[in-house]
């Protein structure tokens, strides 16, 4: 069951999801925006009108969701004793439940900021960057949750 979850959030963030984009209205004519365009420098305007790409922000929200499955997945196999941590850097942080917590919250936003910043010069990549680490970390929760 835990491996459906896991591709079902990874192909609703790479789909798009159920949270698609909404249409933003035109500022009325004449109005502070429209004044604000027809002063303010080029470049300035094309970076406040660029668009993100729709499917990124379901991908942030089911990178969040997948970080923190890992954080319960992992913790979970480590008290229950079947299973220990893979990854040598986390092996000292995992013992200690507010670091590993506070690193797998620090990766997700990170991540995502990462991915905030590529979406203004490439957006295709932005989406392409945010698909591969959904699915790494979706195989990462799905390996944990088989542990028993």
């Amino acid at each position: 069951m835990s491996r459906v979850a896991c591709v079902w959030v990874f192909v609703c963030s790479v789909a798009g999801g159920p949270a698609a984009a909404q249409e933003v209205a035109a500022p009325p004519v004449g109005s502070a925006v429209e004044q604000v365009q027809s002063t303010a420098p080029a470049h300035v305007f094309r970076e406040a009108v660029a668009k993100r790409p729709s499917p990124l922000v379901p991908m942030y929200v089911s990178f969040a969701a997948l970080q923190g499955l890992d954080y319960a997945s992992t913790t979970k196999a480590l008290s229950s004793g079947a299973g220990r941590e893979a990854n040598p850097v986390m092996g000292p942080i995992v013992g200690n439940r507010a670091a590993f917590l506070a690193v797998k919250a620090a990766t997700a936003a990170s991540t995502m900021w990462i991915a905030e910043r590529m979406w203004k010069k490439h957006p295709g990549r932005a989406v392409v960057f945010m698909a591969a680490v959904n699915g790494i970390m979706a195989t990462v929760v799905t390996h944990n949750m088989r542990v028993r």
